[in-house]
C-alpha cells in the first residue's frame, strides 16, 4: 500500500492554523511537509506525516475538533476528480460506489466500503496503515469530508441514522453533534456513517452526466502504485535543483525508510536508479539548449566527474554533450 496522500488533505491548514494562533509553516517543516505542496492535487505529501501535523497543530493550538475543523473548511473540493463522482453520478448509491472504486486516486491508503443491510446501509471508512500517529484526528478528518459529500448529494439537512468511530472521543461531544447532527458512538468496530436505505437511489440534482463520463475516463487510468514513482519523480528533480538528489535524501523527505522506498518502486515495475538517470536525461536536455557549459551541466545533474556526464550523454542521445548542445542551440531559434 502506498502510504501518500494528495497535497489538497492539507488545503487551508495554514489558514485554519493562523486562525488559532499557530505558525503553520513551522509546524509543516517539523513534520517533513512541503509547504509549497500544501493545497496542491498534482504534489503528493506522505499520509503518516499529515497524520502527525493534524496531531500536532490539535495539541498546540488546544483545538482538540480541529480534524473536524478543517474538514468543514475543505469540503469535497479536496478529492478532485473523485468530487466530480460525487457531483455528478445518477444516484447517491452510485456515487458512493464511485467513491469506493476510485478514493485510492486521492488517498490510497484510505479504503471505504458501503454495506447494505436490511434498514440501513453502512458507509465505512479504513486507513490502511499500521502504527499511524494521530490516526484519530484523520479519521475524523475523514468522517467529516464524508459529511460534506452526503449533504452536497442528499441536501444540506441530512442527519445520518449512526455515525461511529473506532477511537475514544478526542473532542467534547457538542464538536460531533454540531458536525454530524446526531451522536457519535466510539470504541466501536468500524468508523461508519449509517445512511437510510432510501436514500440510495434519490437521483443528484443538477447532474453532467458528460462530467462523469470524463472524470470516470481520466481516473480509471491513474493506479496508486503509479502515483508513488511519480511522487518519487517529482522529489528527485526538486532536490536535483539544490544537488541533493540521492535516494537517502529522497526517502528522508517522504519521511519513509529507503529499503521501503525501493520496494514500492519495484512494485511499480522501476527503480529510484532508473527515476534518477531518467530525471538527469530530461534535465540535460533542457540545459543543453541554455548554453551553459558541459562542466557545469555535469555539476547540476550530480556527476562527480565530467566524463561521467559525456557517457551519459552518449547513452542517453548517441553524441557528445558539445554535440548536443550545438543541435540544441541551433534549433532553439525555429521554436521562438
Amino acid at each position: 500500500m502506498v502510504n501518500l496522500v494528495r497535497g489538497t488533505a492539507l488545503f487551508d491548514f495554514p489558514r485554519l492554523v493562523s486562525s488559532l494562533g499557530g505558525d503553520a509553516a513551522a509546524l509543516m517543516r517539523a513534520h517533513g511537509i512541503d509547504p509549497d505542496a500544501v493545497g496542491d492535487y498534482d504534489r503528493f505529501l506522505s499520509y503518516p506525516a499529515v497524520c502527525s501535523v493534524l496531531g500536532a497543530a490539535a495539541e498546540e493550538l488546544d483545538c482538540p475538533d480541529f480534524g473536524m475543523r478543517l474538514a468543514r473548511r475543505q469540503g469535497t473540493e479536496i478529492l478532485g476528480p473523485v468530487a466530480v463522482i460525487i457531483r455528478h453520478s445518477e444516484t447517491v448509491g452510485d456515487a458512493i460506489e464511485g467513491v469506493t472504486r476510485y478514493l485510492h486516486n486521492c488517498a490510497p491508503s484510505d479504503v471505504t466500503e458501503l454495506r447494505r443491510g436490511r434498514g440501513a446501509a453502512v458507509f465505512s471508512l479504513a486507513i490502511n496503515v499500521r502504527q499511524l500517529a494521530h490516526r484519530d484526528h484523520m479519521v475524523e478528518k475523514n468522517l467529516g469530508t464524508a459529511m460534506a459529500a452526503f449533504r452536497l448529494m442528499i441536501g444540506e439537512d441530512f442527519v445520518p441514522l449512526r455515525v461511529t468511530m473506532q477511537h475514544r472521543r478526542i473532542a467534547p461531544a457538542a464538536r460531533y453533534r454540531d458536525l454530524f447532527g446526531c451522536p457519535v458512538e466510539f470504541g466501536s468496530e468500524l468508523n461508519s456513517v449509517h445512511i437510510p436505505n432510501h436514500l440510495l437511489p434519490q437521483p443528484i440534482r443538477g447532474r453532467d452526466a458528460a462530467a462523469l463520463t470524463l472524470a470516470e475516463n481520466y481516473l480509471a487510468q491513474i493506479r496508486p502504485d503509479h502515483a508513488f514513482a511519480d511522487h518519487v519523480r517529482e522529489m528527485t528533480t526538486r532536490l536535483m535543483g539544490v544537488n541533493q538528489a540521492s535516494l537517502i535524501v529522497v526517502a528522508k523527505e517522504m519521511a519513509m525508510h529507503p529499503r521501503v522506498v525501493q520496494r514500492r518502486l519495484a512494485e511499480s515495475g522501476t527503480s529510484f536508479e532508473e527515476i534518477l538517470d531518467d530525471v538527469r536525461r530530461s534535465m540535460a536536455w533542457q540545459l543543453s539548449a541554455t548554453g551553459i557549459q558541459a562542466s557545469q551541466i555535469a555539476t547540476m545533474l550530480g556527476y562527480s566527474e565530467q566524463s561521467s556526464y559525456a557517457r551519459a550523454c552518449r547513452r542517453w542521445f548517441g553524441e557528445s554533450p558539445r554535440q548536443l548542445a550545438a543541435r540544441r542551440l541551433a534549433a532553439e531559434p525555429s521554436r521562438v
